[in-house]
């Protein structure tokens, strides 16, 4: 060959060999690209994920492994921020949208036994036939009898989804056979008011234990049925009320105030600022007022007391607030999990922001705060309440109040231990109270029925030495517990607890609650203030 054809060959041969590597090159850049190139804007996660489940060598369930790193990362955010698979964003969601699918029922488990305590009326199970008092002993033929059996197996049991059926094996007293009945599950709602009632002639209380989709209705049909009874004033008990829907706080803060009176604003780094004003006269805005917080008052529960306070509008009587002032917002993904992600903080009308101090991923601790609380003695001593002074503000009539840690109330009461003798703790730590209850009503049921309101039944439990019965059960099931000490103090308290289970077992909450504040001091002072309105405003003004 002459060299000129030689050299040529070489270079066919090097274009080829080149074109070779561009070919692998770019099907190498291509597969990387599949692989990895959501790398490179920043999605590790989901890339990783992609490559796991096309060529890691063994079967893995990515979904499950993909929910674990996720809700390891939103741990590492603020308290408040929490990630939800899809089983729990729809127990998580029940309080909030008011209602569930299931039988109707509400039940204790005092004695191992899952015992009726109500059956909500017009309801699948007062359809059924069950009644108060009924013993269910099984679930579609799932035993739910003894120790072992928990409160979440049988709400398991007891729930599906409207339309589908159910039968219970139950006992009923008077009735020698077991009874199977079928119940067919339909909607069933969850009140977010425990009680509305007058506790004297002029004042009205109402206990709400959670802000949901159907709180505003709820209060305007309590508030309607107290004010036909002669309600001149109010207590609002927001004790133990966790928070829930910020829509349902304004709405029920809208109630009390004047018209164009800030509620509340929201801010945060990607939310400009938004405040929520009254939009009208609020039907209860001249109503006498008093607020009751505690510990466990968080969250929408702030939300109102804040501004009943900073608008010098309500007395708030209780302890301090739990102090959460952040704003989630809520993310639904396809699969029915979902995110709840902190995106502002809200401020009171005063411009204070009372979320308690936290590190970002150090949510144990947070938790923590309560307990220290509890050590330091601020549940008994009000000067033992540490508050952020640097974080000062002024009400409408200019009294100082303080942020960075939940509301202080005007009004302090220390939460009261003094009746709480060796027998009074040893008997209700064990229940023994409700079991007495549950058994009275059960063999005095037929008798008890001739009482239309809890007034008259009280006034009959009263006579009846119930706490001489009480102490014969004690002294039976257990005769160490009997000879523990007491006072005269734990057992009045007793005899006005068992007083109050029994009407709750005939006539649920609503004969309870009025029986159960000769206990309840946080509530006396309030009545106490609430009844003396020209007081009230002069505390208010302090």
């Amino acid at each position: 060959m002459s060299g000129r054809r030689v050299l040529l060959i070489l270079l066919l041969a090097l274009a080829a060999l080149a074109a070779t590597f561009y070919v692998l090159e770019r099907r190498s850049a291509n597969r990387l690209a599949r692989l990895f190139g959501s790398i490179v804007q920043g999605d590790k996660l989901h890339a990783i994920v992609d490559a796991v489940e096309r060529d890691y060598v063994d079967s893995v369930n990515t979904d499950s492994i993909e929910n674990r790193v996720i809700n390891l990362f939103v741990q590492q955010l603020d308290p408040h921020s929490e990630f939800f698979t899809a089983s729990q964003m729809e127990e998580v969601a029940e309080p909030l949208r008011g209602d569930f699918d299931g039988i109707g029922v509400t039940y204790n488990m005092a004695t191992d036994t899952v015992v009726v305590q109500s059956v909500i009326a017009g309801g699948p199970s007062e359809k059924a036939g069950i009644l108060m008092g009924d013993r269910f002993l099984s679930v579609d033929g799932h035993r739910i009898v003894g120790k072992s059996v928990t409160t979440d197996s049988v709400m398991h049991l007891l729930r599906g989804p409207r339309g589908t059926k159910v039968v219970v094996g139950l006992e009923r007293k008077g009735v020698k056979d077991t009874l199977a009945i079928e119940i067919t599950r339909d909607r069933i709602p969850i009140n977010s008011i425990e009680a509305a009632y007058m506790a004297d002639d002029l004042t009205g209380v109402i206990r709400l234990s959670r802000f949901a989709q159907t709180t505003p209705r709820e209060f305007q049909e309590a508030v309607l049925k107290l004010a036909a009874q002669g309600m001149q004033r109010l207590v609002f008990d927001l004790r133990r009320n966790g928070g829930g829907l910020l829509e349902a706080a304004c709405f029920i803060s809208m109630q009390f105030l004047q018209e164009g009176q800030l509620i509340v604003y929201t801010e945060g780094r990607a939310r400009p600022r938004q405040e929520i004003r009254t939009e009208g006269e609020g039907a209860l805005r001249n109503i006498p007022l008093v607020i009751l917080v505690d510990e466990f008052s968080a969250s929408s529960s702030e939300i109102v007391a804040g501004a009943m306070q900073d608008n010098d509008r309500a007395l708030i009587v209780g302890r301090r607030t739990f102090g959460k002032g952040l704003v989630q917002e809520q993310r639904l993904f396809p699969d029915g999990s979902g995110l709840r992600l902190t995106v502002a903080r809200y401020y009171t009308p005063s411009g204070r922001c009372i979320q308690k101090p936290y590190k970002l991923g150090e949510n144990d601790k947070y938790a923590e705060e309560w307990v220290q609380r509890w050590e330091r003695g601020e549940f008994m001593h009000s000067d033992s309440i540490h508050q952020d002074t640097l974080q000062r503000f002024t009400t409408t009539n200019g009294r100082v109040v303080y942020g960075g840690g939940g509301i202080m109330p005007d009004v302090f009461v220390p939460l009261d231990t003094t009746g709480y003798a060796p027998y009074y703790k040893a008997v209700t730590n064990r229940g023994l109270p409700i079991r007495f209850a549950q058994r009275y009503v059960d063999k005095h049921r037929n008798e008890l029925t001739r009482y239309a309101d809890w007034k008259a039944l009280d006034a009959h439990l009263r006579q009846e030495k119930l706490l001489q019965r009480f102490d014969e059960l004690v002294r039976t099931e257990n005769p160490e517990m009997a000879r523990l000490p007491r006072g005269a103090k734990a057992d009045q308290m007793l005899e006005i607890q068992l007083r109050a289970l029994i009407v709750r077992g005939m006539l649920d909450n609503a004969g309870y609650y009025p029986i159960i504040q000769e206990l309840d001091n946080e509530l006396q002072k309030a009545l106490e203030l609430v009844a003396q309105p020209k007081n009230l405003e002069l505390q208010a003004r302090k």
